[in-house]
């Protein structure tokens, strides 16, 4: 019986023994003789030597009767395991990503041995795993489960068809802006050598280089910018161009000492005011935009009258409260403490002040009641201008046209790399790459989002979106065809009850 589970007929190992037994008169040993046989029939040396010590201990050759021989045995069928084999796979596997717990091929053929009583090499479960549409990655950590993260991605699929409906009927303009970066020293990481050299794939190099600060914005019209334009790295200066290509970005006119502080919350409040802002309005006069980002922390930079409840003492707390005229708190029981009492001890006679954690309670009770006050900088620029902003679901780069403009510039620069190539040569490379992005190529990569978002539509986690089928369907959607369940998404616990101090939490 072969080790892909074919059955071998008695006549074709009683050839097979004859094939051994002419091989050794001809002066090869018994398992030389088994190997080159082996490679004549296309079955493996030790479905031989299996037919060889039954032919020898019994004198006959009949048909193997054991588990591999069954008609339900997964190797008898032509699409792979079987749908209880698939199954099992699909459950070990998901629940990797749930509890990142070690699986490798060998563990699940431990799994199905076990749960299932057949044998698989691991050689056919790699076999199976790309038949069933798994490749093996690098693990891409997330801070929340599917099922949230799905919400978020049905949430923002909502909005943006809003935007894009209002695109195409000419009133608003859907921006899309990302930052990344590229080394002096960026090349590609594979060549062609000779495997008989014994240094092989060795190619003489050294670090990566500095490191250049690549950040820019993009409508289906191509890059935006006005001809012509070039740039500071000043972003007190303002230009109408929203490129900013270089290795040390400043506010103030000092270059910062550490190139890890090249983008910050300050630095992005001034690209928008010097950069974003006034490009947009003249080049798309009159219209609305709708910008499309990511969670980067500096994307929901906070201004200085920015209040969090995390990690203040009860003073601070009582204070903000008082300072926003609140009179009186009710904590559990229904006690009703007047702001008199908010500083005073929990435990003092003739009923206290409030603890530290009702305090925290409603503060964030009037927080959540006033949004206006904790208002992001980036969101009271846009609030001003009439202007909104969309931000893609955290770990969902898919939905970011952008990130594909990146690559075609990355690996345009890559192509022209040397060795001693200077941060200024990597940068001027790169410029010259944005320019050969077009209103072609934009339009390309919006398609492509476009696409995955139909996919996502069409499948089990589009949830409500199923029965719009495509984007231009939900675009002209009724609002009474639309889930309010979808449109405003809350964290869970785990997340919700977070204390973060932070500039932005993870999850916004």
């Amino acid at each position: 019986m072969g080790v892909q589970g074919h059955s071998r007929t008695p006549a074709e190992n009683a050839r097979a023994m004859i094939h051994v037994d002419v091989h050794q008169k001809n002066g090869l040993t018994f398992d030389k003789a088994i190997k080159a046989t082996a490679q004549a029939e296309h079955t493996s040396p030790s479905t031989l030597r299996t037919a060889a010590k039954q032919f020898f201990t019994s004198g006959t050759l009949l048909k193997p009767e054991d588990r591999r021989s069954h008609p339900q045995h997964p190797f008898h069928l032509p699409s792979g395991p079987s749908p209880s084999a698939q199954e099992l796979i699909h459950r070990e596997l998901h629940d990797v990503k749930l509890n990142n717990v070690f699986e490798s091929c060998t563990t699940l053929c431990t799994e199905v041995k076990k749960q299932l009583g057949i044998v698989v090499s691991k050689s056919t479960m790699h076999r199976w795993l790309h038949a069933l549409g798994y490749q093996y990655g690098k693990k891409h950590f997330v801070n929340s489960d599917a099922s949230y993260r799905h919400a978020l991605i049905r949430s923002y699929i909502y909005k943006y068809a809003k935007a894009l409906k209002e695109q195409e009927q000419g009133t608003a303009i859907l921006v899309y802006m990302d930052e990344s970066y590229i080394h002096a020293h960026h090349c590609s990481t594979k060549l062609w050598h000779l495997l008989s050299d014994c240094t092989k794939n060795e190619v003489r190099g050294d670090n990566k280089g500095k490191r250049i600060i690549i950040m820019h914005a993009m409508t289906k019209d191509g890059l935006l910018e006005v001809a012509g334009v070039e740039p500071s790295n000043i972003l007190t200066e303002l230009y109408h161009s929203c490129a900013l290509i270089f290795n040390e970005v400043c506010v103030d006119g000092i270059t910062p000492a550490d190139y890890h502080d090249t983008i910050n919350g300050e630095k992005y409040i001034g690209w928008i005011q010097t950069r974003l802002l006034p490009t947009f309005n003249k080049i798309y006069p009159g219209k609305k935009m709708y910008l499309v980002l990511d969670n980067a922390k500096y994307h929901h930079h906070r201004g200085p009258d920015w209040f969090s409840p995390s990690n203040k003492k009860k003073g601070a707390l009582a204070d903000f409260l008082r300072q926003r005229n609140v009179k009186s708190i009710t904590v559990e029981g229904g006690r009703v403490i007047p702001a008199s009492k908010f500083s005073a001890d929990a435990r003092g006679k003739a009923g206290g002040g409030p603890t530290l954690k009702q305090l925290k309670a409603a503060v964030k009770e009037h927080l959540a009641a006033h949004p206006e006050i904790n208002t992001t900088v980036p969101q009271q620029l846009f609030d001003d201008a009439g202007y909104e902003l969309l931000y893609t679901p955290p770990y969902v780069s898919d939905l970011q046209p952008i990130e594909m403009i990146w690559a075609f510039t990355k690996h345009l620069v890559a192509r022209r790399s040397h060795r001693t190539r200077s941060v200024h040569e990597a940068a001027v490379q790169t410029r010259e790459a944005m320019d050969r992005v077009d209103a072609d190529r934009c339009r390309g990569v919006i398609s492509h989002v476009h696409k995955w978002i139909h996919e996502f539509m069409v499948s089990e986690a589009g949830g409500s979106l199923r029965r719009f089928f495509d984007l231009p369907m939900l675009m002209y959607a009724s609002p009474a065809q639309l889930a309010a369940d979808d449109l405003a998404v809350s964290p869970p616990a785990d997340i919700e009850n977070e204390e973060d101090d932070e500039e932005e939490s993870s999850w916004q």
